[in-house]
């Protein structure tokens, strides 16, 4: 029977890469990208909400939230009726009137450009 035996080397090193990738992903060139995608989600929810007295529109705004190892970006709204423009709601007739979907459709319409945007942070994070 041969006995084989495997050294590896630099494994150090490896880990010390790694770790500051988790580092830098939870940093600041991460949280700028992310702080980019909610300000196009942003941009976008203004262009599609409904506008009768422009209230809903300048009250759309974005926020970049970090807990832990988690980045968050949230684009929403602090008027009360927001959530029924977005959703919908059933008049006191029993009439549904449907939402208009300004902040799911902002979401929507940009998820390719928020993944590469993203995508491009990540990248020059691992890379260099």
């Amino acid at each position: 029977m041969t006995d084989v035996t495997v050294e590896v080397r630099g494994m150090e090193k490896v880990q010390a890469k790694m770790e500051q990738i988790v580092s830098d992903l939870q940093g600041g060139a991460f949280l700028q990208g992310m702080r980019d995608a909610t300000l196009l989600v942003e941009r976008h929810a203004k262009i599609n909400a409904p506008v009768d007295t422009g209230r809903l529109r300048a009250s759309i705004t974005p926020e970049v939230r970090q807990q832990s190892n988690t980045v968050q970006g949230v684009v929403g709204s602090n008027v009360v009726y927001a959530p029924f423009q977005e959703l919908g709601w059933t008049t006191a007739k029993g009439t549904k009137v449907p939402g208009k979907k300004y902040l799911e459709r902002a979401l929507k319409d940009n998820a390719n450009r928020i993944f590469d945007l993203l995508g491009r942070v990540v990248n020059k994070i691992v890379v260099k």
